[in-house]
């Protein structure tokens, strides 16, 4: 099922469970969706549970009282947030933590990934002004990768990697921008996940 297609109520219901289950390691009630999600009636969060059942998101555990579960073998995690990371320029990017988000994590090792949030318009239409990226910290990249490159100290942005025989260059995916070489720059990472709220 893809989660584009759920209606924005869904997802914050569906992301609200997520993000419980990261901090608390169990489901909510949900009376306690109710209070998290701003909504009145249990009622209303329990349609939005069964239709996310229906489209195979979520699961119930039977003999349990919170009885609320994620769909497979699906796995969340609490994604340190290290700080804002340029779409456009490389400059600016701040390396202090915002929090965390509540991320599926499949496959990966936790202890590997960290959070930024984009900002700029150069890597639209992937990649939207304030959006977040889930990344994985990697030193090497393939062509076509949509990577974070670090230049000097405080300096990143998150641009599309293109291996060349002149040596590495940043392609942003708006075409109003120019393409630059990576030059004394480093890969830090790989963008893995984009997390987006409508």
């Amino acid at each position: 099922m893809n989660e584009n297609a759920l209606t924005p109520q869904q997802q914050s219901i569906l992301g609200l469970v997520r993000k419980f289950l990261a901090e608390h390691g169990y489901a909510p009630t949900v009376r306690e969706l109710c209070r998290l999600a701003g909504l009145k009636s249990p009622d209303t969060v329990q349609y939005h549970l069964d239709n996310l059942r229906a489209k195979g998101l979520l699961a119930s555990l039977s003999g349990k009282s919170r009885t609320l579960a994620l769909a497979g073998c699906e796995r969340v995690a609490l994604i340190p947030i290290l700080g804002r990371v340029p779409a456009g320029p490389a400059e600016g990017a701040s390396a202090q933590a915002e929090g965390h988000v509540a991320a599926v994590v499949e496959g990966e090792s936790i202890e590997s990934l960290f959070a930024l949030r984009v900002k700029g318009d150069s890597m639209e239409p992937t990649l939207m002004d304030r959006d977040t990226v889930l990344v994985r910290w990697q030193q090497r990249a393939s062509s076509g990768d949509i990577i974070v490159a670090r230049f000097e100290e405080d300096e990143s942005t998150v641009k599309r990697l293109k291996l060349a025989q002149k040596g590495a260059i940043l392609v942003p995916d708006n075409p109003r921008y120019p393409p630059f070489p990576l030059g004394d720059g480093q890969i830090a990472g790989k963008v893995v996940s984009l997390i987006r709220r409508l």
